[in-house]
């Protein structure tokens, strides 16, 4: 199957983005690797920022989608964390430092107060699920989720912090630790 100029722009600039950041990646890189010209790029996005918001909200609302429907399953609170655990593990594979550093950047303008929107939206989320499970006496009913989820907050925000960013050989690995450490705090993973 060919792809469209607009896919094209698209599964290449995803790439870039992913491994580089996007604030670092030119339109000229992005129209080299996509194979069009610049006239292109500007007849299907107005500028770099529009791109980028566009590929950030197709991967959130996919990632959203995913973790919904887990959610919603049957199964147990423990199964459905290690399943969205393994699901953002591998995403984390995916893409870079630079990526992630970008996103908590507060010089992002309208992509960070995009994605500082669908971080509050999944904290309201996450509270909800994790209520539930307090109420089914799967979680630990004496924690706090006020505390909970400041700190899962507090994590997020780490991420934006060179120190912590230079801990790591990647991004999996980042969030791998961070994972565990809010789940497990310094006990051994069971």
């Amino acid at each position: 199957m060919k792809l469209t100029k607009k896919q094209q722009i698209e599964y290449k600039a995803k790439d870039l983005f992913w491994k580089h950041g996007f604030k670092k990646v030119t339109i000229d890189e992005i129209c080299k690797k996509a194979n069009v010209s610049r006239k292109t790029f500007y007849t299907i996005y107005e500028n770099k920022n529009a791109l980028v918001l566009f590929i950030l909200s197709e991967t959130i609302e996919n990632l959203k989608s995913e973790n919904l429907k887990v959610i919603e399953s049957d199964i147990s609170f423990g199964e459905k964390m290690k399943i969205m655990l393994d699901r953002k593990l591998k995403f984390s594979e995916t893409i870079s430092l630079e990526f992630i550093a970008d996103l908590y950047s507060p010089d992002a303008g309208e992509v960070s107060d995009y994605f500082q929107k669908f971080m509050k939206e999944s904290m309201d989320l996450s509270r909800e699920f994790f209520r539930l499970a307090q109420e089914k006496g799967e979680m630990n009913p004496d924690l706090n989720l006020d505390f909970v989820m400041w700190i899962i907050q507090k994590l997020g925000d780490f991420c934006s912090m060179p120190e912590l960013i230079a801990m790591f050989p990647d991004a999996e690995s980042m969030t791998r630790q961070l994972a565990e450490y809010s789940l497990y705090g310094i006990m051994p993973v069971k």
